[in-house]
């Protein structure tokens, strides 16, 4: 019986690392700003939610990162010029 749950954890670990490594491959960054430039990368974030483009912000108060879902990204990297020349 100990096998039995042993095996059991072992796919249930297994099935997770799987998920988590397809997850990261699915986005990719488009900007990373620090500082006094974090608003910008704010805003844009703000605005390519609007225009439904999937993306999310990571890192903290001195460094953010904007990703984007590679599907996604060569629309939002258009949409993202456009933002900046806005701004």
């Amino acid at each position: 019986m100990v096998w039995l749950w042993s095996a059991l954890v072992v796919i249930v670990l297994a099935i997770i690392i799987v998920l988590v490594a397809l997850s990261r491959s699915r986005w990719t960054i488009l900007q990373t700003e620090s500082d006094t430039r974090i608003d910008l990368v704010d805003r844009l974030y703000a605005y390519l939610k609007s225009q439904g483009i999937k993306s999310r912000l990571t890192g903290d108060d001195k460094v953010r990162t904007l990703q984007v879902r590679k599907q996604d990204e060569e629309r939002a990297r258009g949409l993202a010029e456009s933002f900046q020349s806005k701004t």
